[in-house]
């Protein structure tokens, strides 16, 4: 049996049909799955501290662009005057305060002065975990350290070191770190230095970092500095300048009562001045009524929207509800504002936006005006009356419209500052909420259906919406007075988000979502409804993807059963099912019968679909792979070679399917002896991969671990030994230690160790995954077979011959009992255990164990497999030791065929 691998899976049904496919990947995700995005670029996704699959764009250069010369930095100059100083003894600065009380700005003021003195300056978002280890392997990247270097878990470590010995003055800005635990790496806290954050050991460095919490653990050798509001004089003359300076606003005492009574607060002081900018402009005789055009008019207007409340910003003591109150009121007069100027959905449309993730949100994607104009919130709006809303919003502060950057994409996204969502959302558990998540289900139900999760052209939009398609979907499924159609949108919707997360390699993340959406679908709808079938049918795929089979056989089959019964024997659904059927029962063991239900499926695909059609391809690919497992690798191959040609040309060279063919296509001629065109194929297909998908997908990894494997084959040990370590680093770091892929690629490490002598080593290693594998996968999982196989290897390799004897007849017992008897696996474990039985002496006992396993593989393997040929040689052995007939050992001899290495359980 061919060894597993994302690409080994005849269960992905090809994407090319329009129906949700399963996407067949190596292991499944572990720890904490996370997907965000941020402002700059796309956030990807990462597991266990980054998971991913395109490398994220950021930019190192300080956001100057936001500086403005009409709006000056006023106050705080004796801080300024402190950060510049690189001779200082704290040299590693953290800035901490309220939301809104300008912590950014003074680090990009921070940042512009140094530039100007020649400092390098590195500006990283710590906006969350994704964004911060890209912008710090980017810094590293600047250092001068190797990409390859950067993606090993030791990365932080090796940016710290050459920052240590940097000779020219530097300056790192990292901004937004309001969750601390980001930054401690390894340790336990950021007090530890461990992490992205550390001591410096230099005098011409300073470390910047702004961020929220203050009470956090940051350490002895962090300089905190709480950031209080600003002094009355330098308010007004932020309000001032964000007013225009129009004459006709008022004096400076008027300017400087209504910075106090907006707190003094940088952010307030830039919606009202925003505000009051705006009003000013116009001239006096176009003014309407009830536009406030003067600093006093703005306070008294502020002490008519909610009872006075004097906030004492000399204390700096303001908390972080005193801060909301005032923005509230703030926005409340620009929406007047707005209202006044005939822009009345103003307010519903940042109510709909805070209705979403806090993430930055594709409104081109999302919101649509045909479905927002049938909503009673909007009733007839336009796409161009939405335009212009959402810029009169811009301009007045209340959000931010950019574009977010992957190479080439560029997608438009709007944010709101986190004070402004919590302020402008809709209060929860009213109507209103649900109302507006009713919407935004519909939005989001919309925009996934234009989305193609298989086509990686369309990730970075999905990458973007996918945070948004949850977080919906979750807040409807836990909402008790939302309509069912809403649910149904949301469910819908998540379906593709978890499709997408499927297609990343993040099973784990893809079956929480796949059960979520399933239990949503089955109240609603019922468990017959075509929807849940589907969403059933994508579960069970993700359940086989961690290695539980037995449950997956077992889903599929009941899937089946439903959609025979509704839709009819040959309905594309159904026979989809089939094939993720015919998958499973390979799995266990049973090819021939896999092969006879690949061989019905195609029939009926090719009548019914057309022979070029993506599935009708993926089940010949499928059957290929069938004609293998009985040895016939010359058909195998030409049956390969025709569909890679087909699918090239139908979907395209780059099309995830066609590289999974491209991949079988070199493991076929692997199996034909062909080393040369076998090693060519994977490294195209490598380099491909890389391209299309990223250096840490699943299918690269896979192909990366492939190649690994034949360097091993060639005889070169200690090559292999290290890409199977550079493998192992990366799965660990994007799945965690204990998932399958990490201990697949431990106990091909242990392999390698072994072919290099150390056999205390690699002992030592399969007893570690064999107890990983018992506790996570169980005792009878098939992989936890084959580590116990190699596992009694050596121990046999160790010179307990006993011992070694004992596991394969125990493991033998295992096998035949969850596999059969006809099954590969036990036969060659059979083989082993005649091995020992030799190697102990009993030479009558090991003849008639390899006569019987010589007779079990002729008759199921055939005459002509590698397994049949092997086993000759060993008796001829066993023979000779005993005396025997010399002609009938050499007549065995003749036959044998290969070496006598052991090819192990899960091997061809």
């Amino acid at each position: 049996m061919a060894p597993t691998s994302p690409k080994n899976n005849p269960g992905a049904p090809d994407a090319s049909q329009g129906t949700q496919p399963v996407v067949s990947q190596d292991f499944s995700a572990s720890g904490q799955a996370r997907q965000a995005v941020q402002g700059s670029g796309i956030q990807n996704v990462y597991i266990v501290g980054r998971d991913g699959e395109f490398e994220l764009e950021v930019s190192l250069a300080p956001p100057f662009g936001q500086r403005g010369e009409n709006v000056p930095f006023r106050g705080r100059k004796e801080l300024l005057s402190q950060l510049a100083d690189n001779s200082a003894s704290q040299s590693v600065w953290v800035i901490h305060g309220l939301g809104g009380s300008g912590k950014t700005r003074l680090a990009l003021e921070a940042a512009f002065r140094a530039a100007e003195l020649s400092t390098e300056v590195w500006w990283v978002s710590a906006t969350d975990l994704d964004a911060l280890v890209s912008g710090m392997r980017a810094v590293g990247r600047r250092l001068g350290a190797a990409r390859e270097d950067l993606e090993r878990g030791d990365a932080a470590d090796l940016v710290w070191q050459r920052l240590a010995t940097r000779q020219n003055p530097w300056l790192l800005v990292i901004d937004g770190a309001d969750d601390p635990q980001m930054l401690r790496g390894i340790g336990n806290s950021v007090a530890d230095g461990r992490g992205w954050l550390r001591p410096l050991t230099g005098q011409i460095g300073t470390v910047l970092v702004t961020s929220r919490d203050g009470t956090a653990d940051w350490g002895p050798w962090c300089h905190r500095h709480r950031l209080g509001m600003l002094s009355a004089a330098d308010a007004a003359a932020v309000l001032a300048d964000n007013a225009g300076r129009y004459p006709r606003l008022g004096g400076e005492d008027d300017a400087q009562m209504l910075a106090v009574r907006l707190g003094a607060l940088p952010l307030a002081l830039r919606i009202a001045g925003s505000y009051l900018a705006s009003s000013a402009a116009l001239p006096a005789a176009f003014t309407d009524a009830g536009t406030i055009t003067t600093y006093q008019g703005y306070r008294e207007a502020m002490d008519c929207c909610q009872p006075r409340q004097e906030l004492t910003p000399s204390t700096g003591q303001m908390t972080q509800v005193d801060v909301q109150t005032l923005i509230g009121r703030t926005w409340e007069l620009t929406l007047d504002r707005l209202d006044a100027r005939h822009m009345p959905e103003a307010r519903q449309i940042l109510q709909l936006l805070a209705s979403f993730a806090d993430a930055p949100i594709p409104y081109e994607l999302l919101l649509n005006p045909g479905i927002m104009a049938a909503s009673p919130f909007f009733p007839e709006i336009t796409g161009p009356r939405i335009w212009e809303v959402m810029t009169a919003l811009d301009n007045f502060g209340l959000l931010d419209l950019s574009q977010a950057t992957h190479g080439s994409d560029e997608i438009s996204v709007v944010e709101l500052h986190p004070l402004i969502r919590d302020t402008s959302g809709p209060a929860t558990g009213s109507g209103h909420q649900i109302a507006f998540l009713e919407l935004a289900s519909r939005l989001a139900e919309h925009a996934a259906e234009q989305q193609d999760p298989e086509d990686p052209q369309m990730w970075p939009a999905l990458q973007v919406l996918t945070p948004h398609i949850i977080d919906v979907f979750h807040k409807l499924a836990h909402t008790e007075d939302c309509h069912d159609n809403a649910l149904k949108s949301a469910a819908n919707a998540a379906a593709v988000a978890a499709w997408y997360q499927a297609t990343q390699g993040l099973s784990a993340q893809a079956e929480a979502l796949y059960r979520a959406v399933l239990e949503v679908q089955t109240r609603i709808l019922g468990p017959d409804d075509i929807s849940t079938l589907s969403t059933r049918h994508q579960l069970a795929h993700q359940i086989a993807e961690r290695g539980d089979h037995v449950t997956a056989e077992a889903e599929h089959q009941a899937v089946l059963e439903a959609e025979t019964r509704i839709l009819g024997p040959y309905a594309e659904r159904t026979l989809r099912t089939r094939h993720c059927l015919a998958h499973e029962i390979a799995q266990r063991g049973d090819h021939a019968t896999a092969e006879a239900e690949h061989r019905a499926v195609l029939e009926a695909q090719t009548r019914i679909l057309g022979p070029y059609a993506g599935r009708t391809l993926n089940t010949r690919r499928c059957l290929a792979q069938e004609i293998a497992q009985r040895g016939d690798h010359v058909t195998a191959e030409a049956e390969v070679r025709a569909v890679l040609e087909a699918q090239t040309r139908v979907l395209g060279p780059d099309h995830p399917s066609t590289l999974t063919t491209q991949w079988e296509l070199a493991w076929q001629l692997l199996q034909l002896g062909d080393d040369a065109a076998a090693e060519a194929e994977y490294r195209a297909l490598l380099e491909a991969e890389t391209r299309v998908f990223g250096p840490d997908h699943p299918s690269t990894l896979a192909t990366r671990f492939d190649l690994a494997g034949h360097v091993a084959y060639l005889g070169d040990h200690a090559a292999a030994e290290a890409e199977f370590r550079a493998v192992l680093e990366v799965r660990t770091r994007i799945l965690g230690p204990d998932s399958p892929g990490a201990l697949r690629t431990r106990r091909s490490l242990a392999r390698e160790i072994a072919a290099l002598g150390d056999h205390a080593a690699a002992e030592a290693e399969y007893r570690a995954v064999l107890e990983a594998e018992t506790r996570i996968l169980g005792p009878d999982h098939p992989e936890t077979l084959i580590t116990r196989h190699w596992f009694a290897h050596e121990i046999a390799a160790l010179g307990d011959h006993a011992a070694a004897e004992a596991e394969h007849r125990a493991l033998l017992e295992a096998q035949t009992r969850i596999l059969g008897p006809d099954n590969p696996d036990p036969l060659r474990t059979q083989h082993c255990l005649a091995c020992e039985i030799a190697a102990l002496g009993d030479h009558a006992a090991a003849e008639a164990e390899f006569r019987a396993v010589l007779e079990a593989q002729t008759r199921i393997l055939g005459p002509d497999h590698p397994d049949t040929l092997r086993t000759p040689r060993s008796l001829a052995r066993e023979i000779a030791a005993l005396g025997g007939d010399a002609a009938a050992a050499a007549e065995l001899r003749g036959r044998a065929r290969g070496t006598d290495a052991d090819p192990g359980p899960g091997q061809s």
